[in-house]
């Protein structure tokens, strides 16, 4: 079998046509005969290169508004002929069946009118019949044809062509049949998530175009770093517009996104501060500081003030453009992140000044994307709902009310705490102005109390004239023993947010009473692993 093939004809279909044309002129040049339908061949003319409509093969038009067009024997029978075999070469010429040895696609961005939130009408147009069956056609018989799947392979035939002038062996074929599956299966996986929407069970997940970072959570290990290309503009921190700075890493990549989600949530679940700005302190996937005023330079003085030490070399997340003053502050601070909706032109000139600080731009996260956390446990996968949305199954459970703006605080307040990891419990005050900070925070702990005791009031009692009978206390999830709220009750503690659901709820609300404290349960846990 001689495995060494030279391009005689060709097959051209694509959406995308940006650097085609120099594949087009190098195909005429090697006298190789072109075939093409609609706009992909009138733009082959417009180069002054003759094309032979696939129409005048199959003896049909295009019909159906441009759905059918290559589905024909006619089509299909020159790239799936074996040339090797008699009765196929025999029936091409019986059916008068010219043969195809190169097909050119490039498909309908599917994946890219979902993400633009065009109409269900409009995405149903993008599935693209034609070419997929193609691309599958010409790859199943690589054998005796190279298929270009999509505009990412025009250069690697552009090469082929010109070193090898147009001769292929059976491994460079077998090179774009890899690539043609995984283009095929790639873009019938996000056709599936589409329609799949809400329907737990049975998942779809393919990963493509991935960018190899420098090494993953430590240097001995690789990382990659893959998007979703369906996620809509500004619903995922992975379409941020990197403006400077070093290459992300793997860690600046969940410490980012820790961030700019944590920021987001509490944007949305404080309404009653008039043109208020969040500022969120990340350091190691937990808030170290978070904070909501109407004003962007006290929003990011409180929530550095939140734990001023491990701020240093962490992550800060805006919900408001960013000024020059505002860059300005960070002079003698180190951060390794900046994240923001818009930077000034005098704000990006002074971050300019450091030249490994990253710059991400960003619109905040919606309140509910419905996008799916995916976590890997060691021969398989998770799959769980992101946690979205605001509690609102408020319910006070104790003699004392929650007073004032002690509502919202919490709510505030639980924010916070679901972006810690468990077992969390967080402390947030509202200051004379109204603005709303955390002002200490317990995480990573085996048990609530080591959390509560260790961490989250010796992080408070570090700052100065808050009131801790002011603040709210909050539990990510249920305490299971009057013993935290006698830790709480020993420190000052008057308010107390849990999302109750314990055997023992009756015996941590009778300890609530008895020392005067205010208990409101959400009903919705927030654990964070």
């Amino acid at each position: 079998m001689n495995t060494l093939k030279k391009v005689k004809s060709a097959l051209i279909s694509v959406f995308h046509k940006d650097g085609l044309d120099e594949i087009i002129r190098t195909l005429h040049a090697q006298d190789v005969k072109i075939y093409s339908t609609g706009g992909t061949q009138a733009f082959i003319e417009s180069l002054d290169v003759p094309c032979n409509r696939v129409e005048d093969v199959t003896g049909y038009p295009s019909i159906l508004g441009g759905r059918v067009k290559t589905l024909h024997p006619k089509v299909f029978g020159g790239i799936l002929a074996r040339r090797e075999n008699e009765g196929d070469v025999k029936q091409l010429d019986e059916y008068d069946i010219p043969e195809i040895d190169l097909v050119i696609v490039d498909l309908y961005p599917f994946e890219a009118t979902v993400a633009s939130g065009a109409p269900n009408q409009d995405i149903i147009e993008k599935i693209d019949i034609g070419g997929i069956s193609l691309i599958r056609g010409a790859a199943k018989n690589y054998n005796d044809v190279i298929i270009v799947p999509s505009k990412d392979q025009y250069e690697p035939l552009l090469t082929l062509l010109k070193e090898k002038k147009g001769k292929s062996t059976l491994k460079d074929r077998r090179f774009f049949a890899g690539a043609a599956f995984s283009v095929s299966s790639h873009y019938d996986s996000a056709i599936f998530n589409y329609f799949n929407e809400d329907k737990p069970g049975n998942e779809r997940i393919s990963l493509k175009d991935g960018q190899v970072l420098r090494y993953g959570e430590n240097p001995h290990q690789s990382a990659t770093f893959y998007k979703f290309n369906n996620v809509k503009k500004g619903a995922a921190l992975a379409n941020a517009n990197v403006l400077q700075g070093k290459a992300l890493s793997y860690n600046n990549l969940l410490d980012a996104d820790a961030a700019w989600k944590a920021a987001s949530d509490a944007y949305h679940a404080v309404t009653h501060i008039e043109n208020h700005v969040v500022v969120s302190v990340i350091k190691h996937l937990n808030p170290c500081g978070l904070a909501v005023t109407n004003d962007i330079m006290k929003s990011l003085e409180l929530a550095w003030a939140g734990d001023p030490i491990s701020a240093y070399g962490g992550i800060i997340c805006f919900t408001q453009k960013v000024t020059g003053e505002i860059a300005e502050w960070f002079a003698k601070r180190f951060i390794e992140i900046v994240i923001a909706p818009e930077y000034t032109p005098e704000a990006l000139e002074v971050f300019g000044k450091k030249k490994n600080l990253r710059v991400l731009e960003t619109p905040i996260k919606e309140d509910k994307t419905g996008e799916k956390l995916i976590r890997s446990i060691s021969g398989g996968v998770l799959v769980q709902d992101e946690d979205e949305g605001q509690d609102a199954d408020f319910k006070v459970v104790t003699k004392l009310e929650f007073a004032g703006n002690k509502m919202d605080l919490a709510k505030f307040g639980i924010t916070a705490c679901k972006h810690l990891k468990s077992n969390a419990i967080a402390l947030v005050t509202e200051n004379a102005d109204g603005s709303f900070w955390l002002t200490g925070a317990g995480m990573g702990q085996p048990n609530r109390l080591d959390s509560l005791r260790q961490l989250t009031i010796p992080r408070f009692n570090l700052k100065e004239g808050v009131d801790i009978a002011d603040s709210v206390l909050i539990s990510d999830a249920f305490f299971p023993f009057r013993d935290s709220i006698e830790a709480a009750n020993e420190y000052g503690v008057k308010y107390i947010v849990e999302p109750g659901g314990s055997i023992r709820d009756e015996e941590v609300i009778e300890a609530c009473n008895e020392f005067d404290m205010a208990m409101l349960f959400t009903g919705r846990r927030h654990f964070k692993h």
